[in-house]
């Protein structure tokens, strides 16, 4: 044999030798069994004060939310750990745990099947946590997967991006330096006016049909962006009709057609007007606060500069 024949079947040996042990370490990987948090006992779960939690910690933390919901109290039931991660290198510590809920007994589908009849998926749940130093504890900031006063919402979960972005947030926009003075208003009747108009009326449009007109509460632009609250109404002046709003809506609603108000954080790209951040057609919170998530001026809002940011905009 050649030298060059007994170096290809030494590399051809090296090769097999690395295929078969990557095989065998995915079917490691495949077949290794998922961490399973037994339940505790402790009908009265409290906020953690572990500084660096486990799965067990983060679930007792996740319980003391809902310890006095009767519908998302979970005593006895196991929990299906699919991914943890903790972030202690930071101003405000992170943590975040997804998991499934699992019966007594039985598996997460059993679970599922008792507490939400007609249910065919298991129950799966996000929860984001962040360090109190006031408490001196975990509280849980922000969930998905549940419902508002049960655990049968099926609600859409946090994408791999947006949980990436929760436990390592990017730096915000920069905002552009400018005064007080540069802030306008466009008036009734002006093209700009109009343009930010025509920019938000498609979403109503598709939730109400049209025409939609709107009665303008504040509006402020400069350098590119805008703050803007309106009225969405008809043309005639008269509020969307109630028939409309329901079958859009349904309700519960915190808002009523006679009486809404949205808020809009608006940019100018390409020449457009675009929405960068918006509150519920329900919802009756502010995100009077929120332009600092598109890099606006904070003298929109008559501030001279952004408050810091406490959580991440993912949770929003």
């Amino acid at each position: 044999m050649t030298v060059s024949a007994a170096l290809r079947q030494h590399q051809r040996r090296l090769r097999l030798a690395f295929a078969s042990i990557t095989i065998a370490a995915l079917a490691t990987a495949a077949t290794a069994p998922a961490e399973i948090v037994l339940p505790t006992g402790n009908m009265n779960p409290d906020y953690s004060k572990a500084r660096e939690p486990g799965a067990r910690d983060l679930i007792e933390t996740w319980r003391s939310f809902n310890k006095f919901m009767p519908n998302k109290r979970v005593d006895r039931e196991r929990f299906e750990i699919i991914d943890r991660r903790v972030v202690l290198a930071a101003k405000e510590p992170r943590a975040f745990l997804q998991f499934r809920v699992l019966a007594p007994e039985g598996d997460a589908l059993a679970f599922a099947a008792s507490r939400c009849p007609g249910r065919h998926e298991p129950i799966e749940i996000q929860v984001y946590y962040q360090w109190s130093p006031y408490l001196n504890a975990w509280v849980a900031q922000g969930e998905r997967g549940e419902g508002t006063d049960d655990l049968c919402s099926g609600g859409a979960l946090w994408s791999a991006d947006q949980i990436e972005r929760l436990m390592n947030p990017p730096p915000l926009p920069v905002p552009p330096r400018i005064s007080r003075t540069d802030l306008r208003t466009p008036g009734p009747g002006s093209p700009e006016r109009a343009a930010i108009m025509d920019a938000l009326r498609p979403r109503y449009e598709a939730s109400f049909g049209p025409p939609i007109a709107f009665k303008v509460e504040r509006l402020s632009v400069a350098a590119g962006f805008a703050f803007v609250v309106v009225h969405p109404e008809r043309p005639n002046g008269g509020p969307i009709e109630e028939a409309a709003w329901r079958k859009a809506l349904g309700e519960p609603c915190f808002q009523t057609p006679a009486g809404a108000t949205h808020e809009y954080w608006m940019k100018r790209e390409g020449g457009a007007w675009t929405i960068g951040v918006k509150n519920g057609m329900c919802a009756d919170d502010s995100i009077v606060q929120e332009g600092d998530l598109i890099g606006a001026p904070p003298q929109l809002i008559g501030e001279d500069a952004w408050p810091e940011r406490e959580f991440p905009a993912e949770l929003k």
